[in-house]
């Protein structure tokens, strides 16, 4: 039957149904359908903060998980607001090996989820049945685990409560990764009301408990604690108490695992060390690098040191109930540092530890001996409640100023003066004005510890482009130009050109090297060639005439003349360059303008014979007509008509008289 996992960030347990959790009738809710559409049946858990319950959404038709906030945190507006953000935030992440979130809302006053409903134990259970993993299964699930947390962390998501109760073994896929978001949640309301600092403490990286830092590699840290635990089949620093356990994350290093299983090879031993290193920057940087050292370690492993589990023995829950987890395992708030142990504080008055003492003293001198470790107590105590109220308590944290909408100088001020470090981060905004704080971490208003860092993110204006050159580039490397640099292509004009070839930019509406902001429309115009021209009919056109006609359209006229004694002069006679046929601007077109018919001189033929006259206007072009007077017996010529030094058309015919 389906079941969740551990609810250890609401503080509580996910039990099984089969694990015989309650389902009593004085549950108000059970019944209740919620939203009009989910209607709870059984609870299956029962937390420090929420209320796990099976429920049947009726809309989809599909069983789901209801974890509903209790009663006394809807109380606080701080933890509402964040529950809502983080629901958000959380349903973002989609990956097989994250429990889906579907919904949020509120029922009675209270905030809810609905989850999937993941069929398997959680991680805890597992262990719990099973004393340690083998090696092989116990890497298998760290790079699963860091699957999932690589898909929250590249959306923006950070888990901050990774443990063997968060984490759900299905029957069937990959470990499935719960409850993301809700730990920041929780500690930001813990914080507010209490001024303690809600966390796991089992697995909380040392950032948190000194500068309340987070970052992917906080998860990382808290993946390399399981890791430890399961192939030794324990926690590190097992049985101290939750402010011993914080200290020694803080100051010491993890244990590696040959420590306890001397045949656990030295790989394994790097892994862990790297994983849950005191430093955040020894750690991989991401999730993704944490997966890829898990998985060359896996396989760079023996099948016979996979195989092989440490011998630890089991806890087995009782049948029929639900299982606990240990101490060590639950979220707690860190409690206040130890002070010094009465037996010291005795031992530096003169008392041995083992309660004798040095000498033989009056009861007068006992009495101001034990006056005197009563005060000695006092302030010790006085000391140390002191340095957790300044150090970890409601002394430690101090409220964030407003910090987006607000100048980055007067947030900088206001930051100096609360003692807080801080980070800027510079970026493009196209609303927020330059110089002015976009987002900080924490949020404006938040309560940070006096030892955080505040990440400001400060406007830089909008993101200014120069717009490239793009005349004479082809349309697609144009497009790419203006892609590259921040900007897109606007209207697309296509024009004929005689200089810049087809499918080359010819011009640009905005000019290059001019600054505009980013994602900008540049307008082209793109050449589509030369433009074709049709030759006209030049027939019987005046020269003049067709002159213009032919450079209208761009062409160039190229005329010639001849004589016609048909065509009248100035008209077209012919054109050597077809009508229709197909040019382009500039090209020229050729064609003949007639002279009118050729003119001849009539010679003066007098005094010469008939047949050399005859030649000579021949010569001339000229046809001859004789005419006789007396016989024309000497063939002389006499006259000519026309006379001699008349112009005629070539052809004319001259009549010569002859005598």
């Amino acid at each position: 039957m389906p079941v969740t996992g551990s609810d250890n960030t609401a503080g509580g347990d996910h039990a099984s149904p089969r694990s015989g959790a309650a389902t009593g009738p004085s549950d108000p809710l059970i019944g209740l359908l919620v939203d009009d559409r989910y209607r709870i049946r059984s609870r299956l858990a029962r937390g420090g903060m929420a209320t796990v319950y099976v429920a049947h959404d009726e809309r989809l038709d599909r069983p789901v998980a209801l974890k509903v906030m209790h009663p006394h945190l809807a109380e606080s507006a701080g933890f509402v607001a964040r529950f809502r953000r983080e629901a958000r935030a959380a349903a973002r992440i989609v990956h097989p090996g994250v429990v889906s979130v579907f919904d949020q809302g509120v029922v009675h006053g209270q905030g809810f989820l609905v989850m999937e409903l993941v069929d398997g134990p959680n991680l805890r259970t597992l262990l719990q049945a099973q004393g340690a993993f083998t090696v092989e299964q116990a890497l298998r699930y760290a790079e699963e685990i860091l699957d999932a947390l690589r898909a929250a962390h590249r959306v923006g998501v950070i888990h901050r409560d990774v443990k063997p109760e968060n984490v759900l073994v299905p029957t069937e896929g990959p470990v499935r990764v719960t409850d993301f978001g809700l730990a920041r949640a929780a500690s930001d309301v813990s914080m507010s009301t209490t001024g303690s600092m809600l966390g796991t403490v089992a697995y909380m990286p040392p950032e948190i408990a000194t500068t309340g830092r987070t970052d992917p590699r906080t998860d990382i840290y808290s993946v390399g604690i399981m890791l430890e635990e399961m192939l030794v089949g324990h926690i590190p620093w097992e049985g101290d108490s939750p402010m011993q356990m914080a200290y020694a994350h803080v100051n010491d290093d993890v244990p590696v695992p040959s420590d306890e299983q001397p045949w656990i090879p030295r790989e394994v031993d790097d892994l862990v060390a790297s994983l849950a290193a005191r430093d955040p920057d020894e750690r991989p940087a991401d999730a993704g690098q944490a997966q890829a050292l898990v998985a060359r370690v896996r396989s760079a492993l023996p099948p016979e040191i996979l195989s092989r589990r440490a011998p630890v023995s089991r806890l087995e829950a009782p049948e029929g109930d639900t299982a606990r987890i240990p101490a060590a395992g639950r979220t707690s708030p860190l409690p206040s540092p130890l002070t010094p142990t009465s037996q010291a504080v005795v031992h530096a008055s003169g008392v041995t530890p083992s309660g004798g003492t040095s000498s033989r003293r009056s009861p007068s001198s006992r009495v101001r001996t034990l006056v005197a470790l009563l005060v000695v107590l006092l302030l010790a105590g006085g000391a140390g409640g002191w340095w957790w109220w300044t150090q970890y308590g409601p002394g430690s944290y101090v409220e964030l100023p407003a910090t987006a909408g607000r100048s980055a100088a007067a947030v900088e001020s206001d930051l100096k003066a609360l003692g807080l470090d801080y980070a800027l981060t510079q970026a493009f905004s196209d609303d927020v004005e330059e110089g002015t704080v976009i987002s900080s971490e924490p949020d404006g208003g938040m309560p940070v510890h006096k030892d955080s860092e505040v990440r400001l993110t400060v406007s830089k204006g909008v993101d200014m482009r120069a717009v490239p050159d793009l005349v004479g580039r082809g349309e697609d490397e144009a497009r790419t130009a203006l892609t590259d640099a921040g900007l897109a292509a606007g209207a697309l004009d296509r024009e004929w050109s005689e200089t810049v070839p087809e499918g080359q930019v010819v011009s640009q509406a905005t000019k290059a090297g001019t600054s505009v902001p980013h994602g900008t429309e540049v307008d082209l115009v793109v050449s589509k060639g030369r433009e074709p021209l049709a030759v006209p009919d030049l027939t019987g056109l005046g020269g003049d005439e067709a002159r213009e006609k032919i450079e209208a359209l761009g062409l160039t006229a190229s005329p010639s003349e001849a004589y016609s004694d048909t065509v009248d002069a100035g008209v077209v006679i012919s054109q050597s360059t077809g009508a229709g046929t197909t040019l382009h601007r500039g090209d020229p077109v050729s064609y003949v303008v007639s002279k009118g018919p050729e003119m001849v001189t009539v010679p003066d033929l007098t005094g010469k014979q008939l047949e050399e006259a005859q030649q000579d206007l021949e010569a001339l072009g000229l046809s001859t007509d004789v005419r006789r007077l007396a016989g024309g017996w000497f063939n002389t010529v006499r006259s000519t008509d026309p006379a001699a030094g008349t112009a005629v058309p070539k052809g004319t015919t001259v009549t010569i008289t002859i005598v």
